[in-house]
């Protein structure tokens, strides 16, 4: 035997169909107050991110300005060594023809 679809039926369908909208649009409310309120947290978020990279730069800088201080240090005090041992070997060579001069 065929079923029929009475009116009764059709509204405890619309009525159904009208909850489970209430339904959808309740989660679709509380979803999006939750996408705000985490869209404010994120907002936050990265602009203290924006303010670490930006500190992390100057250190950066300053670090390379460090290096190429240190570099250069290094570059004297290599300068410095190779004339030392410039006048030793200098020194050393005169010292060795006073000895065989006496």
């Amino acid at each position: 035997m065929d079923e029929y679809i009475t009116k009764k039926d059709l509204e405890e369908f619309r009525n159904d169909i009208k909850r489970y909208m209430g339904i959808l649009s309740e989660d679709f409310q509380y979803k999006l107050g939750f996408v705000i309120d985490v869209q404010d947290e994120i907002k936050k978020d990265v602009k203290f991110l924006k303010q670490d990279v930006s500190a992390l730069k100057q250190d950066v800088t300053v670090l390379k300005q460090d290096v190429t201080v240190l570099k250069q240090d290094v570059k004297e005090i290599r300068e410095e060594l190779i004339a030392h041992r410039d006048n030793t070997e200098i020194h050393d060579t005169q010292i060795k023809r006073k000895r065989k001069l006496k």
